[in-house]
C-alpha cells in the first residue's frame, strides 16, 4: 500500500513539474461522457496532440464522416490560438468550430508548430453529431459551458453555432412558405374554370393564368401573379441565407488569423520589453541606399539596397512588401556564440503594385533584438497620360536643307504609338511647312499646356537645325543667344523668326506636367556637316548653361544629341541622325539593362552615351541634363 502509495505521488509530482516546464500533460475530456451527455452525439473522440519542433503532420482521427453530416471540434481552454488542424476527406483544414462534410471521408487532425509554444499539449475533442439540429447542438454546448465557464473556445463554437440556428429556423420557415405558396399555386391551377395553356406561347412575359380574360379567371391571375412574386422573393431569401452559411467559415478564419497575429505581437513586445530591460543593448541600425522614401516611380520593381549593423552581430534580415515576406537573408549558424557578423548588406529587386507598397526590412541580432524600418512607393501606372510633340525639318524655306530630320520625327513618332500604346491623338507630328514658328509657339505654348496636367507626362522631340546669334546679354556668360529654327526662320533675323532657348525655357515652366522630356537633335557650333548653321561666319565658345536654364522647373529632363561645341551629324548609311538612330536601337530593347521591359530615361542615355561616340570617331557626345523624382520610363517592350 505505501508503495503504491509513493508511486501515486511521484506520478502527480511529474505531472505538475510537466506543467511548470511548459510541456503540459493531458488535458481531461471537454465532454465528460459523450454516451449520456446527449443522444444527439454520434461519435466523440478525444485527442492530446504533443508540439514538439515541428509541426505534427495529418493523422487519422478514425472517424468517417458521410455527406452533409456535421463535425464539430472544441479545443481545451489553454489552447493556443490555431495549432490545431482538422481537415474532412480531401478539403482543406478548416479553423471553424462547427464544419459539414461536403463529401464522405475520413477526418484527419494536425498541429501547427509556433516556437513560442513549442514543448506544449494541444487538446480538442470532436464530435459527429446525428442530424443538423442547430437548437439542439445550442443546448448541449450551453451545458458544456456551465461545466466549464472558462473555456473561450466553448463559448466561440455557442456564438457561431447560434448563428447557425438562427440561419436554420430561418432557413426551415422559408422552405415552409415555399412549399404553401407552391401549394397554393397548384390549387389555383386545378381550380375549375382556370384556364392554363398546354401548347403555344403566350404573345407576354405573364404566365397563363395571369393572363386570363374572363372576370373570375383575372382574379384566379391576380392571384397567381401575385403568389409568383412572393416565391421568387423567398427563394431570393433562402439564397442570401445559404450565402450567410457559407461566409460563417471565413469570418472565423479570419477572426484566428487575426487572435493570433495579435497574441504573437503581444507576445513579441513584451519579449522585447523583457530583453530591453535584462540586456540594455544599442538595438540594429538599418539604413537604405535606395530608392527614397515617398518615391514615385512609373515601373513594376525597384531595386531595394542597404546595410544592417548591430553590436550583438545579425541573425537575419527580414524583407516585406505590402506585408507579404519576400525576402529572408539567415546567417548561417556560427562555430561559436558572438561570431555573427556584426554588418550585413542587402541587395533585393522588388515586385511593385499599381498605387502605394509599403517595404518594410527587418534586422534582428543574435539576441534576438530587432529594429523595422518602412519606406513607402507610389508606383503608377505605366503610360498612364502621355502627351507628345514630334517636330521634324528637312526643307527650311531661308536655311540650308537637311536630309534625315523628318525620317527621324516619323520613326520617333510610330515608336511612340505603335510600340508603346501612347493613343495616337495624343501624340502631334509637325513635319517641315507644318513647323513654323507660329504653330510651334501654338503647340508648345497653348495647346499642349492646356492638355497635359500635373501627374501627366509630356515628351518634346525635335529634329532640325540650330543657330547662335551674338548678344551681350545672354546669362551663359558666351555672349550667344542659341536657337531652334522653325521651318520659316530666317537667318538674317533670327530674333523676329526663331525659337529663342529663353523663350523655350518659358513655355516648359508653362506646361503644369512634373515629369517633361526634352529630346533635341540638333546642334549650335556652327560647323558644316551637321544640323547647325553659322550665321556671322565666326564660331564661337558656346556655353551648355542654357541647357540648365531649361531644366531649371521642377521635373524636366533634356537629352541632347551633342555637346554645346559639337556637331550632330547624320549619316547617309543609316538614314537617320545617328543619335536618333542609336536612341530608338535602345528603345527598341538593347537600352533594356535590368531586363524588366521598361527603358528609363537613364538607360536610354546610358546606351546613347556608350555608342553614338563610338560611331563618330568621339567627335558627338550625348547630354544629359535636370532630373525627375523615381525613375521615368520612356519605352516599354511589349
Amino acid at each position: 500500500m505505501r508503495k503504491e502509495l509513493k508511486l501515486f505521488w511521484i506520478i502527480l509530482l511529474f505531472c505538475m513539474l510537466y506543467l511548470l516546464l511548459g510541456l503540459g500533460c493531458s488535458s481531461a475530456p471537454v465532454v465528460k461522457d459523450a454516451s449520456t451527455f446527449s443522444s444527439l452525439i454520434r461519435v466523440h473522440k478525444h485527442f492530446d496532440i504533443a508540439l514538439q519542433q515541428a509541426a505534427v503532420q495529418p493523422k487519422e482521427a478514425g472517424i468517417f464522416v458521410e455527406t452533409g453530416e456535421i463535425i464539430t471540434f472544441l479545443p481545451a481552454a489553454n489552447n493556443p490560438p490555431g495549432a490545431f488542424s482538422l481537415r474532412i476527406g480531401n478539403e482543406s483544414p478548416s479553423y471553424a468550430y462547427h464544419n459539414r462534410a461536403n463529401f464522405p471521408g475520413s477526418i484527419t487532425w494536425g498541429g501547427y508548430f509556433y516556437p513560442r509554444y513549442q514543448h506544449s499539449v494541444v487538446s480538442v475533442d470532436i464530435l459527429v453529431w446525428k442530424k443538423e439540429d442547430w437548437p439542439q447542438i445550442v443546448d448541449v454546448l450551453e451545458k458544456l459551458r456551465q461545466q466549464d465557464p472558462g473555456n473561450k473556445h466553448i463559448a466561440g463554437a455557442i456564438d457561431e453555432a447560434v448563428k447557425r440556428k438562427e440561419i436554420f429556423l430561418a432557413e426551415a420557415k422559408g422552405s415552409q412558405e415555399i412549399e404553401e405558396v407552391r401549394k397554393e399555386m397548384q390549387a389555383l391551377k386545378e381550380k375549375p374554370g382556370a384556364k392554363t395553356e398546354q401548347t403555344g406561347s403566350s404573345p407576354t412575359n405573364e404566365s397563363p393564368l395571369a393572363s386570363a380574360k374572363s372576370p373570375v379567371d383575372k382574379e384566379t391571375g391576380e392571384k397567381a401573379a401575385y403568389l409568383e412574386e412572393k416565391l421568387a422573393e423567398l427563394m431570393k431569401k433562402q439564397a442570401e441565407l445559404e450565402e450567410m452559411k457559407h461566409s460563417l467559415n471565413e469570418e472565423r478564419k479570419k477572426a484566428d488569423s487575426l487572435a493570433q497575429e495579435l497574441e504573437e505581437s503581444q507576445k513579441e513586445q513584451k519579449d522585447l520589453r523583457t530583453r530591453l530591460q535584462l540586456r540594455p543593448k544599442t538595438l540594429p541600425v538599418i539604413v537604405v541606399a535606395s530608392p527614397k522614401d515617398g518615391s514615385k516611380v512609373e515601373r513594376n520593381a525597384v531595386d531595394l539596397s542597404g546595410v544592417a549593423e548591430a553590436d550583438l552581430g545579425l541573425e537575419r534580415i527580414e524583407i516585406l512588401v505590402n506585408n507579404k515576406a519576400i525576402s529572408e537573408r539567415v546567417v548561417e549558424r556560427p562555430k561559436k556564440e558572438g561570431e555573427h557578423p556584426r554588418r550585413l548588406e542587402f541587395s533585393e529587386r522588388i515586385p511593385l503594385v499599381i498605387g502605394e507598397n509599403r517595404i518594410r526590412i527587418r534586422a534582428i541580432d543574435a539576441d534576438g533584438l530587432s529594429t523595422e524600418k518602412s519606406l513607402t512607393i507610389h508606383c503608377e501606372e505605366l503610360r498612364k497620360n502621355i502627351w507628345a510633340v514630334v517636330i521634324g525639318i528637312n526643307g527650311y524655306q531661308k536655311a540650308p536643307q537637311l536630309k534625315y530630320a523628318v525620317n527621324d520625327a516619323k520613326a520617333f513618332y510610330d515608336y511612340l504609338v505603335k510600340k508603346t500604346g501612347t493613343p495616337r491623338e495624343n501624340v502631334t507630328l509637325l513635319l517641315n511647312q507644318e513647323a513654323s514658328l507660329s504653330n510651334l509657339r501654338s503647340t508648345l505654348g497653348t495647346q499642349l499646356k492646356n492638355k497635359a496636367g500635373k501627374e501627366d507626362m509630356v515628351i518634346l522631340y525635335f529634329a532640325g537645325h540650330g543657330a547662335t546669334e551674338r548678344d551681350v546679354m545672354s546669362p551663359d556668360g558666351d555672349g550667344l543667344e542659341k536657337y531652334l529654327l522653325p521651318f520659316d526662320a530666317d537667318l538674317k533675323d533670327l530674333y523676329a523668326s526663331a525659337l529663342p532657348m529663353r523663350e523655350i525655357s518659358y513655355i516648359l515652366q508653362r506646361i503644369r506636367s512634373e515629369r517633361l522630356v526634352f529630346i533635341i537633335d540638333s546642334c549650335y557650333s556652327g560647323a558644316s556637316g551637321g544640323r547647325t548653321v553659322r550665321t556671322d561666319g565666326m564660331r564661337a565658345n558656346i556655353s551648355d548653361g542654357f541647357l540648365d536654364r531649361i531644366v531649371s522647373g521642377k521635373g524636366t529632363i533634356i537629352l541632347t544629341a551633342s555637346g554645346a561645341n559639337e556637331v550632330s551629324v547624320e549619316k547617309d548609311e543609316l538614314r537617320h541622325g545617328v543619335f536618333t538612330y542609336f536612341l530608338l536601337d535602345g528603345l527598341e530593347g538593347k537600352a533594356d539593362i535590368d531586363q524588366d521591359g521598361q527603358i528609363t530615361v537613364d538607360e536610354a542615355y546610358d546606351y546613347v552615351s556608350k555608342n553614338v561616340p563610338k560611331a563618330t570617331g568621339q567627335e558627338q557626345h550625348p547630354v544629359k541634363k535636370g532630373a525627375v523624382e523615381g525613375h521615368l520610363i520612356l519605352g516599354i517592350l511589349r
